[in-house]
Parts: C-alpha cells; structure tokens; sequence
C-alpha cells in the first residue's frame, strides 16, 4: 500500500495515460508480484535477494522516491541483526504448511490469522581451542 498522489502534469504509465488531478495510488503488494521481476513471485524465496540487489522502482517495502521512509536503512539493519539473533539461538517450523493469504492491516499486509511456529532452542556448543604443534 502506498499513499494516493494527485498528478500535476498528465503522465502515461505502461500506455496508459492520465491526465493532471488524477488520484493514483501504486501498490506495493502487486509491485512484488510482477513475474518479470520476481519468478515464482508467489513462493516464498528469501534467496532470491542474495545474489540480486533490486532497485528502488523493484522493492519498495518503505516507499519510494522522496517520500520514502525516513527509517527505511535503520530498519532494514535492525531486522538484519534481529534476525542473526533469533536465527542463531532458535530453530522455528511451521505448525501448518498451509500456505498463508495476505490481509491488508492498516498500511501493511499480514499473514492472516498470523503465522503459527514451534521455536525450539538450539543446543550451545562448548568453544574448544585446538592447539597445532
């Protein structure tokens, strides 16, 4: 979901043209689902930002231009670190391999009825140091 802009010049997207005062509003969840961008777009597949960098007009999860999220590096470091946390101390697995259906909730979309895990505690290993002779 985005904000509804109001043009101020007339503009074509994709052939389509519009004229000055149209209300359009861009939508982010079907902006990730274009398949020329995204393959499989409907899989969940983290991988697929490991070896891509996708630019601004591809993944906006904070908006785009100069409207953009003025939290967006703060929070995409955040979640980073959050997760190599949670990822390092914890496994997690579905309770229900059911694939999940979005729902919009306020500005965002979520699972819905959320997302049901077992998180099981991962076991610490002794730090050993090995002496070479």
């Amino acid at each position: 979901m985005c904000t509804p802009r109001m043009l101020k010049d007339r503009v074509e997207i994709m052939g389509h043209k519009f004229t000055s005062e149209t209300i359009l509003v861009p939508c982010i969840y079907l902006a990730h689902r274009r398949t020329d961008t995204y393959p499989e777009s409907e899989q969940f597949r983290p991988e697929r930002f490991l070896n891509q960098k996708f630019s601004p007009y591809e993944y906006l999860p904070f908006g785009g231009g100069y409207r953009g999220c003025i939290g967006a590096a703060f929070s995409m470091y955040e979640i980073k670190l959050v997760t190599a946390i949670i990822l390092s101390h914890f496994e997690l697995s579905l309770t229900d391999k059911r694939p999940a259906h979005p729902v919009r909730r306020g500005i965002t979309i979520v699972p819905s009825g959320g997302i049901k895990m077992v998180v099981t505690k991962k076991a610490k290993f002794k730090r050993q140091t090995i002496l070479s002779s």
